[in-house]
């Protein structure tokens, strides 16, 4: 009944690739990876450093590279100080503004309440027309309202104001405005009334534009003196005068507009700054034996990979396509037959192929002594009434005599037959028929599933019982069906 169920089981079963088994697969083959690896780095790394030798020693070759450099290194410096140049450029302008921001009486008014002073000053001059003549005296008007017009805000005028007030002059500068206007007042002649000079004072209070306006006003004389000596003879009369709280909107712009530039400017900056620093500086020409080695060293490192990568892929593809028994555990899951134990190949483990035992969960290998009671105590539980023990399989003879041997001495009472391969020794297939129990002996890395399959057939096929199987293990190392 149990050997119906185990071929029942063979023929359901749907065989699955172990990424765990596949991974020690691999790691067991440590040592031809090492190997793989130092051949394929000697030969790749060493080849294209002996071409890198030679191709940097050609004399054309180092023309051109010395050319190369010094195109490069000339870009270098014409970058760096133009980078330089508009960092200082960008400073020295952001160190301005800033000063400007912060002692600008402008800047820091609020435009919602600015104080104006206004005065609306009348320029007369003794120019006539003379009806029906044809040449006419020359009218300086335009020329004298002109350089009202330029001296009231030129430095030289409020240099003056600036000692008085305690203000930078160009603070100073921004606060006036002068306007050219015609104006008419009714009921007056418009020829006596066109020659307008409007000037407009702005302070953060009315009382601070009105006395700044007062300061102008009485400079005007002197300007008037100026100009009658250097233009022409004219008159100066202030016709009226205001002053009061007014919203400038365009003093919000302009003050908007400022912060936008020295924010602008300071993202300028942090650029630059940034440009210059990641701005790299061409090596010089390295030594032709240094240039090899580092060469060298590259392309063996890529060589080393590929020995590796080489290695892993052909031990993954014999790992996928090849039929030998690789373990107890996968054995059981094919077939369903019980293991009675596993007996090592004699071979002791290195630390790192012990090391890899461990992490696969595999527990230290115990002596042969140990290995063949734990066999035989299964054995004892297993086979109940059986007389005649044939020990067969497809490991290797000596390793199915060895297990005779050892089981004739630990069971006396039971006669044990030593078996070949039933698949091809006709003797053992004999031997089968008129024996009671089987025992398969298969060996790791030789037996295949195939194989073990056809055995397992046979015997169920002669009705006789399936008592387990003992599996030769690998030795700590190897690879198994690989």
């Amino acid at each position: 009944m149990d050997s119906m169920n185990t071929m029942n089981t063979q023929n359901a079963y749907e065989q699955e690739i172990d990424l765990k088994d596949l991974l020690f697969a691999i790691l067991r083959k440590w040592k031809p990876i090492i190997a793989s690896m130092v051949i394929f780095a000697v030969l790749i790394g060493g080849a294209k450093g002996v071409l890198t030798y030679r191709n940097y020693s050609d004399p054309e070759a180092v023309k051109n590279r010395t050319e190369t450099y010094e195109t490069e290194q000339q870009q270098y410096e014409d970058s760096k100080n133009i980078l330089e140049r508009e960092i200082k450029n960008i400073t020295d302008d952001i160190a301005n503004r800033q000063d400007y921001m912060e002692n600008s009486l402008l800047m820091n008014m609020s435009p919602y309440d600015v104080g104006e002073a206004r005065a609306d000053l009348f320029i007369k001059t003794d120019y006539e027309i003379m009806p029906g003549m044809t040449y006419q005296n020359i009218d300086y008007t335009n020329t004298i309202l002109q350089s009202y017009q330029s001296l009231i805000t030129s430095t030289a005028f409020l240099e003056h104001i600036a000692r008085s007030t305690g203000m930078k002059d160009w603070y100073l500068q921004e606060l006036i405005t002068v306007e050219r206007g015609n104006t008419t007042i009714t009921g007056t002649n418009i020829s006596e009334l066109t020659n307008l000079l409007t000037i407009r004072v702005k302070h953060s209070s009315v009382t601070e534009a009105e006395d700044l306006l007062d300061d102008i006003l009485k400079q005007v004389g002197a300007l008037s003196r100026q100009i009658n000596g250097s233009i022409g003879e004219h008159t100066v009369d202030v016709i009226s005068r205001s002053s009061g709280s007014i919203v400038d909107l365009a003093l919000a712009t302009k003050q908007k507009e400022e912060r936008e530039r020295l924010d602008s400017l300071e993202s300028a900056l942090v650029e630059k700054e940034t440009a210059l620093k990641e701005l790299k500086e061409p090596e010089m020409n390295s030594p032709t034996k240094m240039v090899a080695v580092k060469s060298a060293i590259k392309y063996s490192v890529l060589g080393a990979v590929l020995g590796a990568f080489m290695i892993i892929f052909i031990v993954c593809v014999f790992f996928v396509m090849s039929d030998k028994l690789y373990s107890s555990k996968e054995l059981r899951n094919r077939f369903r037959v019980k293991v009675l134990g596993e007996l090592s190949q004699g071979k002791k483990a290195g630390k790192i192929d012990a090391l890899i035992d461990r992490l696969e969960g595999k527990a230290a290998s115990n002596t042969a002594d140990v290995e063949y009671e734990v066999i035989v105590a299964n054995i004892k539980n297993y086979t109940d009434g059986i007389k005649t023990l044939l020990v067969s399989g497809t490991a290797a003879p000596d390793f199915i005599v060895q297990v005779v041997k050892q089981l004739e001495g630990h069971l006396p009472g039971m006669q044990i037959v030593a078996g070949g391969n039933i698949l091809q020794d006709a003797e053992t297939i004999r031997k089968l028929s008129q024996c009671d129990g089987v025992v398969l002996v298969e060996q790791c890395g030789l037996s295949t599933y195939q194989a073990i399959g056809w055995e397992l057939e046979k015997i169920c096929d002669l009705k006789k019982e399936i008592i387990g199987t003992i599996i030769v293990g690998r030795a700590s190392g190897a690879s198994g069906p690989v």
